[in-house]
């Protein structure tokens, strides 16, 4: 999940839009290939080293501190909901605050994966010095190891409250998820509707593949689940109305305008009027622009904060969001945007993922996540094996990068290959080894 805060265009872009003007939002979001640049999200829990238990906002030592003595120290801008600090930002990166406190730093759309491995470094670095490592210690794992999402306190910000109380009435696992789950997200550009269509085809088939290399989360609350990606097995327990594989949405033939349609007819969590957050009890978005809320019709900022609430594991914006990969620690949370862009963004390696999904029946892929999220590598798909599969998608990432002249980005991959070679996701470790594997800063045992 994103922050929301607005970007200063289009906090005055109130005027109400219509029909088209949802349309062309993604149309505006195309950009020439020189233009494009690839952004990734890595988010992780922050717990007190001695006990697992997750820090709460307003603790001496705890979130807000750890805000506060970022903004002090490192010059980043800061960002409040009344009297609640919950966003940090500067020159076009992130810091914000996912629903169970998990802390989610948000690179600027860079050119290269060293400038975008520079700038995890350089948040990293900057955590250890707010932070006390003999206290406390940042876990990038799928799911929290320690502490289950009852023991989690929720937190401050009003999104938040909202969607703790809509989602789970549909949702059993929507606790979990916000409050339990870590993952790493990364962003492209696309240069037309074509293009953003091809990527969005792509992405969304091997989901599961993906999910299987980077399958983080065999221990939830201090016990073993069973599964090698519980984090998947939550989201397959969620509102399948915004989440999931999009399966009609592939059957049909992915274009904008069936991204819009889709969107339309997705329940709306809430409105934002002036910074209040209000509830809507499940409006479609098609709904509010028809009859209003509240005496008002939508604007851009209403159809741009509703994106931000629907959960598939591949979402439009201005630029493709591909949001499935467990939270590793970084030197495989690099690797998830050096695949990517090696697939992406090389035209021969795309053609070839193309081909590969051609092989796919889009009403596979919902099972194959299921099954994926508990056998990880080794599960077995049609006549092959997931394992087989990750094999030719990682040389065909290696390539696409060589041909992009990424050659230093290429090392990103060294960690995928590891685990491939020695043939299972990193959640079917031994519990032991996986949690001292799990600290997104150093060495983490429990």
């Amino acid at each position: 999940m994103s922050a929301d805060v607005i970007r200063p265009e289009h906090r005055l872009a109130g005027e109400p839009v219509r029909l088209d003007d949802l349309l062309a939002y993604f149309h505006r979001g195309a950009k020439p290939r020189g233009e494009w640049r690839v952004g990734a999200e890595f988010e992780k829990f922050a717990v007190e080293r001695s006990t697992g238990r997750h820090l709460s906002y307003g603790e001496p030592g705890g979130i807000r501190s750890i805000l506060e003595e970022l903004v002090t120290r490192f010059g980043w801008d800061p960002h409040y909901e009344g009297e609640h600090l919950t966003t940090l930002s500067r020159a076009g990166a992130m810091i914000s605050l996912e629903p169970g406190g998990q802390v989610e730093f948000s690179t600027p759309p860079l050119k290269t994966l060293a400038e975008l491995n520079a700038a995890l470094d350089h948040h990293r670095s900057e955590l250890r010095a707010v932070t006390d490592p003999a206290r406390v210690a940042w876990i990038a794992a799928g799911v929290s190891p320690f502490q289950s999402a009852e023991e989690i306190p929720l937190g401050v910000r009003a999104r938040h409250r909202l969607m703790a109380e809509y989602l789970p009435r549909s949702c059993p696992m929507a606790l979990p998820m916000m409050k339990a789950t870590a993952s790493t997200q990364v962003a492209f550009d696309y240069s037309s509707e074509a293009d953003a269509m091809r990527k969005f085809r792509v992405a969304l088939m091997l989901s599961p593949i993906i999910n299987a290399i980077w399958a983080n989360s065999s221990i939830y609350a201090g016990k073993p689940t069973g599964f090698a990606s519980y984090r998947s097995q939550i989201w397959l327990g969620m509102d399948p109305a915004r989440s999931g594989l999009l399966t009609e949405f592939l059957e049909q033939g992915p274009s904008f305008d069936r991204w819009v349609d889709y969107l339309l007819h997705v329940p709306m969590l809430f409105v934002c009027h002036e910074g209040h957050y209000a509830p809507v009890e499940g409006m479609t978005f098609i709904q509010f622009l028809r009859r209003g809320h509240g005496g008002r019709f939508p604007s851009l900022a209403d159809w741009e904060l509703h994106l931000t609430t629907v959960f598939p594991e591949v979402r439009l914006k201005h630029f493709l969001e591909i949001r499935g990969a467990d939270a590793n620690p970084p030197a495989l949370a690099m690797a998830v945007p050096a695949l990517w862009k090696g697939l992406l963004y090389d035209e021969f390696a795309l053609k070839c993922a193309e081909g590969l999904c051609d092989e796919f029946d889009p009403r596979e892929m919902t099972g194959l996540f299921a099954d994926v999220s508990i056998t990880g590598l080794a599960t077995k798909f049609a006549s092959t094996t997931v394992l087989s599969l990750a094999e030719t998608l990682s040389e065909m990432a290696a390539e696409g990068l060589r041909e992009q002249g990424e050659l230093e980005g290429v090392q990103f991959l060294d960690p995928v290959f590891e685990i491939l070679q020695r043939g299972t996701s990193p959640g079917m470790a031994t519990p032991q080894k996986q949690l001292r594997t799990t600290d997104a800063i150093g060495t983490y045992e429990h």
